[in-house]
């Protein structure tokens, strides 16, 4: 669970029955549970927000380099496609 081995969590088993005493260790421990309950939930939520913000951030730097005005690299593009459109009809005239 958190890293504990079987030898670990005896020797915390015994501190706890010498601390806290046999008869009030289950309530303890119930205590615990709980409170590790709550600090799961906690964590899973503040890494679903997490991932929301990285998904939203994402999407935001999408659309604008989708939203970006046609550059020099896509005039260059079309400028070949038209040369090379313009050659190929030449080599069908020759032939």
């Amino acid at each position: 669970m958190f890293g504990i081995g079987g030898f670990e969590f005896l020797a915390i088993l015994i501190i706890g029955i010498l601390v806290i005493g046999p008869k009030d260790l289950p309530r303890a421990l119930h205590t615990v549970g709980k409170l590790v309950r709550k600090f799961k939930a906690i964590t899973a939520d503040v890494q679903k927000s997490l991932e929301d913000v990285m998904a939203e951030g994402e999407l935001d730097e999408l659309t604008r380099e989708v939203s970006k005005p046609v550059g020099e690299s896509m005039q260059f593009e079309i400028e070949k496609q038209i040369e090379s459109e313009a050659k190929s009809k030449e080599n069908d005239a020759t032939s």
